[in-house]
């Protein structure tokens, strides 16, 4: 079937059956093929086959078959895969692992071996089948081209008409039918070298229309006309205009720093050096595949468009390509001719004279056989946007095979792909076979949010176009608000530019809610109800194509939202300028969360709360730092947080409450709500709810500290540091009523439960009144009792032997903490009317402690029980494990705090002895 200007040689085979569904199409495919296998084992000397295994797939056919030969009677296993890209080397091993293996059964090594590789095994596979073929004189590797040869021996098929030699063609296929066996080839346009239309013949005689319509519906064909060879004359097509420029669109940069629309170009990109070195060590290796793959808006076009300015510099040529226009599997051919055409104009290769880019094997072919200049630097084709390729298994297809063919090329050519990873519902089905094989042929790079090195860059660029420095307020609500995300940095950045521009100071942007929902608002706030109406409709079937858009939204609309840039043009297809703002307009709501860092807890918060209520709602700070005494700078640090959730409004010297907050009939009430409406919102939250579905209903804390580097990767700190903030954060859920802290752990809380602490009332944080009890002696909390009773003045919290006493006798339910952290006795305290103890008023407050009961008891029954027993029941009560020294730490204490209280204790002397 070889035309004189054939340009690609290797030979596809294609079967073509119809089916009433999907899965009867298929089985008629395989048995169609299991009879054309037949024929060729007849004509290579075999009676007709027996099949052993017949097994259809969306990658092509496998065929096991066994014969015997006429005249030697000699037995012969064939293995049959007929693909839809190259077999790889391991099916080769594998069968010929089986041949050996049934040789060895007969005992007599009369078994032939015959591997089908349709259209051919890869690179690999091919020396391996030589290598085996020299030591094996009955083993035969076949490919399609060997293959199609038999066929023509066989009388299945014809050389090409002689009326075919002056075209230029090429991708040659065998076709298989219920309706016959049938060749035919490519013509190419003469000027793009692109499929033209598909030329069939049969053996004799003309092709039934039936199988010329099963060829132009085939992947094959791909929509292209389709006439038989020997129903008229053939001549040249004439060149035609190509509309691929329309298709396949480059991916364009920003022209300013902050223009969040578009990825940024080279000249305003930012970090990821140890990323892009890695990168460019791949390509300068060559024949290699890089897989970028990130969230939405995290730089991944950005990146590829900086490794196009990075392989310029080193003499090559990197076009990165928007594959949201991608509609047919054509376009993999297409864009890699795009791309060897570039290099050609930029003297990086030479294409040979019998190019051809009328399907992806050829394609590969023509660049396998192009001459490339040894002086020149590599060439990278890098397909962006790609999880939109993953609606179309065709393509997909394509793709894989591109990703699997590269490496076969042994030249300076490199693929990359990316995209991004926030997609859901890859479970077993497509695509989630072909994206794991481009995955698994790939060098995977993970793309990171921006570091907290890169977000100082980009506040430097900021201040520069800003022409003044960024207040400490502001810088920290954009470093932490943007989490390390580009796109999400250049809109805020952008917001305070336009409006710093527009008369707003920082002062007053800081007070405004700095995050991305409002700004899209705001972006909504400015149309027209017809055009919020359009936006909505692109964005629920985006990327749409312009004229189905023009469909659903008037013209003038959709001039005027791809004038306001909220609609962007990309080929003939209309999408939104960005995914996050899509998902917004879609579902109403976007994935990004509150993102700031509470330093302080909510105690020491409140304390400043009460006394800028006292001073009317609005205080100056150096007042404030008189009152609390204290510097400035602690004034300022206390009411960050209470900024960040609304409460305080920003005033440079000032501390004010804002009027909310001070016409609130409940201040506290209020108060909470803000505080746990923002963090239920926030990273912090989401954090603990994954590491509670990871480890269990309590998280410890120390894995939640572990955890917030990964939340915040704007934000540098040291260890200890993010220690200090998962304990901040951790009393401020307590505070919100959302999680509790339950011996160094966290356990989230049920909507009923109270809160367990006020910050406006002064009343006693959770943490003094929390503990175990008893662990110390009585002697240091009598003593403490007795000198509260004479007037001593003691505030909570304090160091030493008298800051664990105040705290047993917390604990204990016998004295209060009043709103400045000062001891006062109350009613349960177990004292006469001169201070004297009384015992069993101390006895009545110790039972109600949890477990006491039980080792008092035990006491009573047995003087001289051993505090191992006791400390194992004050154990088991508060259900904690500890070590035997504390065990029996805890019951020396209470046989302490029990013989005071009047109970009989007496030491086992036998025991000590």
């Amino acid at each position: 079937m070889q035309t004189s200007s054939v340009t690609i040689q290797e030979t596809q085979m294609v079967i073509l059956a119809d089916g009433e569904t999907p899965s009867a199409a298929a089985n008629a495919r395989g048995h169609l093929f299991e009879k054309f296998i037949a024929k060729v084992l007849e004509r290579l000397g075999y009676e007709e086959p027996r099949t052993e295994n017949l097994n259809v797939t969306s990658d092509g056919i496998e065929i096991d078959v066994t014969a015997i030969h006429r005249l030697n009677r000699r037995q012969a296993i064939a293995e049959c895969k007929a693909y839809s890209s190259p077999v790889s080397a391991k099916e080769l091993v594998a069968f010929y692992g089986k041949l050996n293996t049934e040789r060895l059964v007969l005992n007599d090594g009369s078994v032939d071996g015959f591997f089908f590789a349709l259209p051919r095994t890869t690179q690999q596979g091919a020396e391996k089948a030589r290598t085996i073929e020299e030591r094996d004189p009955h083993f035969r590797y076949l490919n399609a081209d060997v293959t199609s040869k038999i066929a023509q021996e066989a009388g299945l098929t014809s050389p090409a008409p002689e009326v075919l030699r002056s075209l230029i063609s090429s991708d040659p296929a065998i076709i298989v039918t219920e309706y016959g066996v049938f060749s035919c080839l490519k013509s190419l346009d003469p000027d793009t070298r692109t499929t033209a239309e598909i030329i069939v013949w049969a053996y004799t005689g003309q092709v039934p229309t039936v199988v010329i319509d099963l060829i132009r519906q085939s992947d094959y064909a791909a929509g292209s006309r389709v006439r038989d060879a020997r129903a008229g004359g053939i001549s040249p097509v004439p060149s035609s205009p190509t509309q691929e420029e329309s298709i396949i669109v480059e991916v364009r940069g920003s022209e300013s720093d902050f223009e969040y629309q578009l990825p940024a170009s080279p000249q305003y990109f930012v970090g990821r050096r140890k990323v892009i070195s890695e990168v460019e060590e791949i390509i300068l290796r060559g024949s290699g595949v890089v897989v970028i793959n990130a969230q939405s808006g995290w730089g991944k076009s950005s990146l590829a468009l900086r490794l196009k300015d990075s392989t310029r510099k080193l003499g090559g040529l990197c076009v990165v390509f928007d594959t949201r226009t991608a509609a047919s599997q054509e376009y993999v051919a297409r864009a890699l001719r795009k791309a060897a055409t570039q290099a050609q104009k930029n003297k990086i290769l030479t294409l040979p004279e019998s190019s051809s880019w009328a399907s992806l094997a050829s394609a590969l072919e023509t660049l396998k056989s192009a001459e490339w200049n040894p002086d020149s630097g590599p060439v990278v084709i890098f397909f962006d946007q790609f999880e939109n390729i993953f609606n179309n298994e065709l393509l997909t297809r394509e793709f894989r095979n591109l990703a699997l063919g590269i490496h076969e090329l042994d030249s300076a050519l490199s693929v990359g792909f990316a995209w991004k990873t926030d997609l859901v519902g890859w479970t077993e089905a497509h695509p989630y076979r072909l994206r794991d094989e481009i995955r698994s042929n790939a060098h995977v790079i993970q793309l990171p949010p921006l570091g907290p090195a890169e977000v100082d860059t980009l506040l430097r660029k900021l201040e520069q176009q800003l022409g003044a420095k960024l207040v400490r307020d502001l810088k920290e609500r954009l470093r932490e608000y943007s989490q390390g995300l580009p796109w999400l940095f250049k809109k805020l950045a952008g917001h305070v530019l336009r409006e710093v521009s527009d008369g707003a100071t920082q002062s007053q942007l800081v007070s405004e809610a700095l995050n991305v929902q409002s700004l899209f608002e705001k972006d909504l706030s400015e149309l027209s109800p017809n055009e919020r109406e359009g936006i909505y409709q692109i964005a629920r079937y985006a990327p749409v194509p312009v004229s189905e858009a023009m469909e659903i939204v008037p013209a003038e609309v959709v001039q005027t939202l791809l004038n306001r840039r909220l609609v962007v043009q990309v080929g003939e297809k209309l999408d939104t300028y960005w995914d996050i703002f899509r998902d917004f307009l879609v579902h109403g709501t976007i994935p990004i969360e509150e993102s700031f860092i509470l330093r302080v807890s909510p105690t020491s918060v409140g304390r400043l709360v009460r006394e800028v209520i006292d001073l009317g709602g609005n205080a100056a700070v150096s007042d404030l730092a008189s009152i609390l005494a204290t510097s400035e700078t602690v004034v300022y640090n206390l009411s960050r947080d209470l900024r960040m959730f609304g409460v305080l409004a920003y005033e440079p010297t000032r501390i004010r409450l804002v009027d909310e907050f001070l016409a609130a009939t409940d201040n506290e009430g209020y108060l909470r709500r803000r505080v746990a409406k923002s963090l239920r919102r926030h990273r912090a939250h989401s954090t603990i709810a994954r590491l509670v579905e990871q480890q269990g209903s309590e998280v410890p804390l120390v894995s939640f500290a572990r955890a917030l580097p990964r939340a915040f990767p704007a934000v540098a700190a040291s260890e200890k540091t993010w220690g200090l903030y998962a304990k901040s954060f951790a009393q401020w859920f307590e505070y919100a009523g959302i999680a509790r802290l339950k011996s160094q752990s966290l356990v989230l809380m049920e909507e009923t439960e109270p809160p367990t602490m006020d910050l406006l009332a002064g009343n006693l944080p959770r943490r003094w009144s929390r503990g175990v009890f008893p662990k110390k002696t009585p002697g240091p909390a009598i003593t403490l009792l007795k000198r509260l009773y004479a007037g001593t003045e003691v505030k909570m919290g304090g160091r030493g032997v008298e800051g664990r006493a105040s705290h047993e006798l917390v604990l204990l339910g016998i004295v209060d903490v009043d709103s400045d952290g000062r001891l006062r006795l109350n009613d349960k305290a177990p004292l006469t009317s001169s201070g004297e103890l009384i015992p069993d008023k101390l006895l009545d407050c110790l039972l109600q402690k949890r477990g006491m009961a039980d080792a008092i008891s035990l006491l009573r029954s047995d003087p001289t029980a051993r505090a191992e027993a006791l400390g194992e029941i004050i154990a088991r009560a508060y259900e904690v494990q500890w070590a035997q020294a504390t065990v029996e730490l805890v019951g020396k204490q209470v046989r302490g705090w029990a013989k005071i209280a009047g109970v009989k204790v007496q030491v086992d002397t036998r025991r000590r002895t």
